[in-house]
């Protein structure tokens, strides 16, 4: 017998209420036969107070609704042994499937399609949900963070669970502080997708300075030759709306952004899409009163990636905000007590609709250029350097994570209460058949009663 709520049984203290009651309940008093009261001067009937417990059989039932009561509470399950094997036969999977830039490499033998290590990840991902009882699927491009979530989905699952991640297993994907972080009852599989080294010529660019410096690269068994040319840059991707009074510094601090290199290609369909407006721009104002939050898909995935980088966070704790620049937008970067310094919003700008970075920075400031840059990198297509990393997890670290699902049905049932079937139904079953007694019990003991004292009134 399992019981899956088995502080439950606390409850047994209300056994001492009937108790109680019945100790302490009054009873009527009764009216005896005397030759005369002629020498007895009147007085009012008192109801005595019992010393002892009368009607056992009455307290017995009490204290039997109230102990099945709590006993239904406590959740117990039987599992006899058809119901065990029945329960590990049901096998719950969560399965991460890797989403990350690495995934996009083609498989090492080519297919006619050109299927890429992402395609044949979320091939074996529906052929693994479809084995199982019960599955969910989550595709994610960091699958350590997604984890926590596949746990507690599982941790409501009845039966086995099983969690798998699908993935090239590039170096960093995984470590063992994030298998370890997974209980010891769900078990673990690791599925390898390979995908074709990168070996031969391989070209990368990047903008700096306002010039387009292109890497073409060489790899061989023993070494990698770089060819470097630096080739004329193009429009800047950001523009600005300066006040009069502040375009030198804006001009500086744009000139300084530009140090900062950025991986090409960049995202040329929203070219000039984005626009800082620095805090002394003459229409500042009633831009930002027309201005709405960013609805375009674009603009929230690029406020994301401005959110996640840590030299424009970093500047922006010392600027001093400006009132109401986040009640149109979305909080960009905060300053040190949490407040918006930075807030994106869209408008329609010479007929366009654009996102607008209202900032608070000095438009010759650090800050403003950091801002610059970063948007300039959160408009880069390219993948991020870690992705590019060509070694990855070996086969044996991650067969040392992997481990069996539980097959003691018992052992994970009673680790969360919230597993599987009761049997309490049964034990409410009998609480209703005993309040059906006791109340039987109360009536007839009344009828009792009053039939002593019409027959001691007659009498």
């Amino acid at each position: 017998m399992i019981w899956q709520n088995p502080w439950a049984w606390a409850g047994l203290s209300a056994i001492a209420l009937p108790i109680l009651i019945h100790l302490l309940g009054r009873g009527h008093a009764r009216v005896q036969k005397f030759p005369t009261l002629r020498f007895l001067e009147p007085s009012r009937l008192l109801p005595t107070r019992r010393t002892r417990v009368h009607d056992l059989l009455l307290l017995v039932v009490r204290v039997g609704i109230v102990a099945l009561a709590v006993a239904a509470l406590a959740q117990p399950l039987r599992l006899p042994a058809d119901r065990a094997r029945t329960l590990d036969a049901a096998l719950a999977r969560a399965i991460i499937v890797d989403t990350s830039a690495s995934m996009s490499r083609q498989m090492p033998t080519p297919t006619p399609n050109g299927e890429r290590a992402v395609d044949a990840a979320r091939i074996n991902a529906k052929r693994l949900g479809s084995e199982a009882a019960s599955s969910v699927t989550i595709e994610t491009t960091n699958p350590a963070r997604a984890i926590a979530g596949a746990v507690a989905w599982l941790a409501r699952q009845p039966g086995r669970t099983e969690l798998v991640v699908v993935s090239d297993f590039q170096a960093g994907t995984l470590d063992s502080t994030d298998a370890a972080a997974i209980p010891s009852s769900i078990g673990t599989r690791f599925v390898r997708i390979d995908t074709r080294p990168s070996t031969g010529a391989m070209d990368d660019s990047s903008s700096s300075a306002g010039k387009t410096v292109v890497a073409h690269g060489t790899a061989t068994t023993d070494r990698t030759d770089v060819e470097w040319t630096a080739r004329a840059g193009r429009g800047d991707s950001v523009g600005m709306l300066v006040g009069a009074a502040e375009r030198q510094r804006a001009a500086a601090a744009m000139t300084a952004a530009r140090t900062a290199g950025v991986r090409l290609p960049l995202d040329t369909t929203h070219l000039g899409d984005v626009l800082i407006v620095t805090p002394r721009f003459e229409q500042r104002s009633a831009m930002l009163a027309r201005a709405s939050p960013p609805k375009q898909p674009w603009m929230v995935q690029l406020v994301a990636r401005l959110r996640s980088e840590a030299s424009l966070q970093r500047e922006a704790l010392a600027v001093a905000p400006m009132a109401a620049d986040s009640a149109r937008g979305l909080a960009v970067a905060r300053d040190v007590a949490g407040r918006p310094v930075i807030a994106a919003a869209s408008d329609t700008v010479g007929g366009r609709e654009r996102l607008l970075l209202f900032s608070s920075a000095d438009a010759g400031s650090v800050a403003t250029a950091a801002l610059i840059a970063s948007t300039r990198r959160a408009l880069s297509l390219a993948a991020p350097l870690s992705e590019l990393e060509p070694s990855t997890i070996a086969d044996n670290v991650l067969a040392s994570w992997q481990r069996e699902p539980a097959s003691t049905a018992a052992t994970r049932l009673s680790s969360n209460s919230n597993q599987g079937e009761s049997d309490g139904r049964w034990l409410w079953a009998a609480v209703l058949v005993l309040l059906g007694v006791e109340t039987w019990l109360r009536r007839a003991r009344r009828e009792v009663v009053a039939e002593q004292l019409v027959q001691s009134h007659a009498a």
